[in-house]
This record gives C-alpha cells, structure tokens and sequence, in this order.
C-alpha cells in the first residue's frame, strides 16, 4: 500500500512541476492573474487555494519540531505552491518508513506511544 501511495504522490508531483513549468514558460501571471480575480471563479479558486495551504500549515506545524522549519515550508509553499506540498509529503513518506502514526505525527508519534 505504501508503494502505492509514493506512487500516487510522485505522480501528483511532477503532474504540478510540468504544469508550473508550462504555466511559467506560456503565461502572463500578472496579466492573466488579474483577470481571473475578476471572476466569481476565480476568486473562489484562490480562497480554496488559501484555505487547502491553511489546512496542510497546520499539518506541518503540528508534526515538525522546529517552528523555524514548519514556518519555512510554509513560506515555500505560498511562494511556489502545492508543488512543495507534494515534495513534503514525499519527504514524510520516506521518513515514516511505512509507520502511518509517522507520517501524520512526525517526531510527535514517539510521544504519543
């Protein structure tokens, strides 16, 4: 199941770097991002966007131990977006080694034992 899952996220994850990259390479984000905001939409889209970072800052800052390294990925994750998101839960991944309390805790799950 674990493998599945590496799986799954690696694929959401260069899935987010192409479409950055051809977002980047083939737009405009100032001219084409004011023109979404003009939009019921597109305002929707970015309250969505905020609230989804909101949730996954709270996930970090509650499994990391150090508030400089959660504040930091978060900050990561406002300036290039979900892409590091997906990058993060990689890295989770990889850590817990298969221990699911590991993966949502963090250095927290030893306590919680």
């Amino acid at each position: 199941m674990s493998r599945l899952i590496w799986l799954s996220v690696s694929a959401a994850t260069m899935v987010m770097a192409l479409a950055l990259i051809w977002g980047v390479t083939k737009g405009d984000l100032w001219t084409e991002g004011s023109a979404i905001l003009d939009k019921p939409w597109g305002l929707v889209s970015l309250v969505e966007i905020y609230v989804g970072m909101a949730l996954f800052g709270c996930w970090v800052f509650w499994r990391e131990t150090s508030l400089l390294r959660s504040a930091a990925w978060m900050v990561a994750v406002a300036l290039i977006g979900n892409l590091v998101s997906c990058v993060y839960v990689l890295l989770a991944l990889r850590a817990a080694r298969g221990d699911v309390m590991r993966f949502w805790l963090g250095a927290r799950a030893a306590r919680e034992e």
